[in-house]
């Protein structure tokens, strides 16, 4: 526990100064490099040794994408990333024929995964950020809801816990943890709206703290999700890069369901903008 409190303890201020602090581009890089890392992970774990190629083409796509969209880039370019991507894989899968390594379709299927749908999903964070003076407390908001919730269910299933929630994918998870990350989720979300109230932001408490108790289901589900690919796979952890969390997939996993959330939640009911 020690040192997973270590780690959040540097990458937290480091996170936040990127999130509200950092130009956009700068987030969009280093959300990119997450994508990559991510994309590595998901397809090391359910590929293996596949050509290297691949992993350069599904990578460089990763990269790309988070990148183009904190630029400003209209949704249209990410379109013609993917197509790209799956010309790329599609020309790879005929020439692999010849050779005596075959590119399947389970292995292009987890390629577009990795390479272009999740860092498309976890882009929606940089396209709330382009919202002007108030983008950057709106994309602050999913990483406070799924912090809260992954601390809310870690804490009180390790004191509380009794009854499991899904044995069958993750066995550690309990149903009262669940409830606790839930009930976090929820408080933490009232808390940020009482802050940005203060700091001269609107905020409508209301949304917020309903925002967060669904964006904690939301985010669990996320979690087990990543779970349940694991568990296929009889993997442990996605990786190692972050001590006492795992790979990046293992920390930001329920992120990938909360931040498409986030801008549906805020185009229908906006709960964060500015007065005056």
């Amino acid at each position: 526990m020690k040192t997973r409190i270590l780690t959040a303890a540097v990458g937290l201020p480091i996170l936040i100064a990127l999130l509200l602090a950092a130009p956009l581009w700068a987030a969009g890089i280093a959300m990119g490099l997450v994508c990559t890392l991510a994309a590595y992970e998901l397809m090391h774990m359910a590929l293996g040794k596949t050509p290297r190629r691949l992993y350069f083409s599904v990578m460089l796509c990763a990269f790309v994408l988070p990148v183009m969209f904190s630029l400003g880039k209209e949704f249209s370019w990410a379109v013609g990333v993917l197509l790209l991507l799956f010309f790329v894989l599609s020309i790879e899968q005929m020439v692999s024929y010849a050779g005596h390594w075959r590119i399947t379709l389970d292995m292009i299927a987890v390629a577009m995964l990795s390479g272009g749908v999740l860092p498309i999903m976890l882009s929606t964070l940089l396209r709330i950020g382009l919202i002007p003076v108030v983008g950057r407390v709106r994309m602050m908001l999913p990483f406070v809801i799924a912090f809260a919730s992954d601390t809310g269910a870690y804490f009180t299933g390790m004191y509380l816990g009794k009854q499991k929630l899904a044995p069958h994918i993750s066995p550690k998870k309990t149903l009262e943890g669940a409830i606790g990350g839930i009930v976090a989720g929820g408080l933490c979300a009232l808390i940020y709206g009482v802050i940005l109230l203060l700091c001269g932001f609107g905020a409508n408490l209301f949304s917020l703290t309903l925002f967060g108790l669904i964006g904690s289901v939301v985010a669990q589900l996320g979690d087990l999700t990543f779970s349940a690919f694991k568990r296929q796979y009889d993997t442990k952890d996605y990786g190692n890069i972050l001590p006492g969390h795992g790979g990046i997939l293992d920390r930001f996993d329920s992120l990938y369901y909360l931040a498409p959330l986030t801008e549906v939640w805020i185009a229908l009911a906006p709960a964060i903008w500015v007065k005056g």
